[in-house]
């Protein structure tokens, strides 16, 4: 975690790792203390009488409500995006003593009604809520009453086919001759997230026409860049990390022995992006009640790629 912003690993991947704060009902020298995604967390012996009696540490005091989108898409050579799925969710976990109750104002309605008017607000398809949510407001306010470690999903979302969508990264590629026997592979990758982002790593593969026996490669933009290429399945990676928002990273791939007409059709985007989401989906206000003092208030985003194919030629 940095700054209360996920890094590298999406909630799902983290989910059977992620522990509240705990005590051993006997302290012990193998309690370990240990960096978590919710903060200072402590692992407690292995041994299932001292694991059964772990308590939420009531000073921990902190909230975290994170928004998470999954991205499927299929995106055409000049960049228009063909087909394109979105699925989001708002997920809360709460470190405090008590049952206090969490109220969150959102920027748009969780709602697939008809908006009136010329709205630019975002367009669902599917609705869920919680068990115990109550919502108001046409889905634009929502509360709960919160349980001391337990994370709990405020509400499950899927845009609208006909809702703009926005991806996170716009990618472009062709294939030119070099030599009789060689061509070269430019790839270009634009970041549309805006300053503030960063996307923790970026990852694109594509194959290599058969003939390819080894590449040359150079690459302009953020620093930590990667190309690298597998002999045996005849696959080019391309990776980027922390790749700010609103920048762009450039790659030229020599494909030696390739053939001078090869080209190359289509590759897969693998992303994580952090402090943005498809949807536009924000979190406007969040209230407890009652009011606790020394609250420190986490509200996080994060967009991950589900499938992303982009077409090259």
């Amino acid at each position: 975690m940095n700054g209360g912003f996920l890094q590298l690993q999406t909630p799902d991947k983290l989910q059977s790792h992620i522990y509240s704060r705990v005590v051993a009902a006997k302290e012990s020298s193998a309690v370990i203390s240990t960096p978590g995604l919710f903060g200072l967390e402590k692992s407690a012996p292995g041994t299932a009488a001292q694991q059964s009696s772990l308590i939420v540490d009531t000073g921990k005091r902190e909230l975290y409500v994170d928004v998470v989108e999954k991205v499927w898409a299929s995106v055409s050579a000049e960049g228009t995006v063909i087909r394109a799925e979105v699925t989001g969710s708002i997920q809360v976990r709460c470190f405090l003593p008590g049952n206090p109750t969490l109220a969150l104002s959102l920027n748009t309605s969780l709602s697939t009604l008809p908006q009136e008017g010329f709205s630019t607000g975002t367009r669902m398809s599917e609705v869920e809520f919680g068990s115990g949510i109550n919502v108001g407001d046409g889905g634009r306010k929502v509360s709960v009453m919160t349980v001391p470690g337990q994370e709990m999903t405020i509400a499950r979302y899927t845009l609208a086919p006909d809702h703009p969508h926005l991806l996170p990264f716009t990618l472009t590629g062709s294939t030119a001759a070099l030599t009789p026997s060689d061509a070269e592979l430019k790839l270009k990758l634009v970041s549309n997230t805006g300053m503030g982002t960063v996307s923790p790593h970026v990852t694109f593969h594509v194959s290599a026409p058969p003939t390819t026996a080894a590449i040359m490669s150079r690459t302009s933009g953020p620093r930590d860049q990667t190309v690298t290429f597998s002999p045996d399945n005849k696959t080019i990676t391309w990776t980027i990390s922390q790749f700010p928002g609103g920048s762009y990273a450039q790659a030229y791939i020599r494909l030696v022995d390739s053939g001078g007409n090869a080209s190359v059709e289509s590759g897969e985007l693998d992303f994580e992006v952090s402090r943005w989401v498809c949807s536009g989906v924000r979190v406007e206000n969040v209230k407890l009640s009652p009011h606790t003092e020394g609250l420190n208030k986490w509200v996080r985003y994060l967009t991950t790629s589900d499938s992303v194919s982009v077409r090259l030629t």
